[in-house]
């Protein structure tokens, strides 16, 4: 067992925090809007023509890729832990499972009640296997809060779709859904969210097998501030604070942060 606390306190300095939903940032991703509908324009593409997607992504932190403030990503999308570094698989669990402790209120607020299921991503390269069995099923059953829940019912689709997804295109048959999950609420956990093709895909599946709500839970959200505008201004805000687990992106107030044991 370990204390989730403990683990991620050394590193808030690779944290950014997530601003809420309002003028000028969507209300999905939590990055720049560009439209009155409240979306930016990738999620306004990756919404549109599926049978339904969530309005409720979380995610824990921004990230970037290269530059100041890429120590996150690096762990995130890491596929070996270099010596003497953080162990990628503990250290994202223990984000996790600080973050869910601190606003599960909210996170079941947004699903209309009590979760009933977790499950998470698989990898969609049908031509890397390996990929597919990704490290997210073993990050969600070492939070103690999440594994009784937890259900591994998705898997990768079409060849076609997983195309689709590649090019950031959101498709319902990038993935396939185990049995029925009728009047399921179920939070979904990914690790990174860059166009939310691969989240919306999901969600519009869980929602055609009979999930009742679908709330993504994410731990970073890459985004771009070299493209300049809303997102550049968000990020430049985001560095200038100083990141605190009790702030939540679908919160109006702070939550008390409690010792969580994962492992």
């Amino acid at each position: 067992m370990g204390d989730a606390r403990a683990v991620t306190e050394a590193y808030l300095q690779i944290f950014r925090n997530v601003p809420a939903a309002g003028p000028g940032v969507c209300r999905i991703c939590h990055t720049g809007a560009g439209g009155p509908s409240g979306l930016c324009v990738t999620c306004g593409v990756t919404t549109q023509g599926l049978y339904r997607h969530t309005e409720h992504v979380v995610p824990v932190s921004l990230c970037v890729r290269d530059g100041d403030g890429a120590q996150l990503h690096a762990i995130v999308t890491r596929r070996r832990d270099p010596p003497g570094s953080v162990r990628r698989v503990p250290f994202l669990a223990a984000t996790v499972a600080r973050f869910h402790r601190a606003h599960s209120a909210c996170l079941t607020r947004l699903a209309g009640g009590p979760f009933t299921m977790v499950t998470t991503l698989p990898g969609t390269r049908l031509d890397r296997p390996i990929e597919v069995f990704g490290p997210m099923p073993r990050i969600v059953d070492m939070v103690g809060d999440l594994r009784g829940l937890h259900r591994p019912v998705l898997m990768a689709g079409s060849a076609q779709a997983a195309e689709n997804l590649a090019r950031r295109r959101s498709d319902e048959r990038a993935f396939q859904v185990l049995g029925r999950v009728d009047g399921a609420r179920v939070l979904l956990v990914d690790d990174l969210f860059v166009s939310g093709a691969h989240v919306q895909s999901a969600a519009s599946a869980l929602y055609l097998a009979g999930a009742r709500a679908v709330v993504a839970l994410v731990i970073a959200r890459l985004v771009f501030p070299r493209a300049g505008g809303d997102t550049a201004r968000l990020w430049e805000r985001a560095c200038a604070e100083r990141f605190d687990f009790d702030r939540c992106c679908c919160a109006g107030a702070p939550t008390v942060d409690r010792a969580t044991d994962f492992g």
